[in-house]
């Protein structure tokens, strides 16, 4: 029996626990975010826009808070709000747009600490001032993270059946055919 097969069967006997899933799959949009970075650095520079290794620095330290913040978000709404989806149609998205104006209204209060650090280095004329809150912010976004990581797990093993429902309402993977 070929390795891939035994692969499979292991994990449908045994699937890893859900924490390990949403950390795998935050893991995947970090690549892809931080890709996202790299090519808009890499244009910037090839731009010659005056931009130093200082901004490029700070770029990737604050794009890594803000994800703390929006995979936190992520991890919760993946529980809450569940959405089945064709695989051949994930880059059009699955939310509702219900849920898709929620997020909308809760990205400017999620990402309030990073802002907060912005507005304290130019209040205070300091980088000092910016790396301290923005220090506070990444310490905060991390408990914040860990709090929805246990939250989105405890919430999927308490509405189990609630979750296979609506994943099964598609026509993805677990689909009712």
């Amino acid at each position: 029996m070929p390795f891939f097969v035994r692969a499979v069967q292991i994990y449908l006997a045994a699937p890893p626990p859900l924490s390990l899933t949403l950390l795998g799959k935050n893991i995947a949009s970090l690549v892809f975010i931080y890709l996202e970075v790299i090519i808009l650095t890499s244009l910037t520079l090839a731009l010659r826009v005056g931009v130093g290794p200082g901004e490029v620095a700070e770029t990737f330290l604050v794009v890594g808070v803000c994800a703390l913040y929006m995979l936190a978000l992520g991890n919760i709404s993946s529980v809450q709000y569940p959405r089945a989806l064709k695989p051949e149609r994930v880059s059009q998205g699955g939310a509702s747009s219900r849920f898709q104006a929620l997020i909308f209204l809760l990205y400017p209060v999620a990402l309030l600490p990073v802002f907060l650090a912005y507005l304290a280095r130019y209040a205070f004329n300091s980088q000092a001032a910016f790396a301290a809150i923005l220090a506070f912010a990444a310490a905060l976004g991390g408990v914040l993270y860990w709090i929805a990581m246990e939250s989105a797990v405890s919430s999927a093993a308490r509405h189990r059946e609630r979750l296979l429902g609506e994943l099964s309402q598609g026509e993805g993977p677990i689909g009712s055919g």
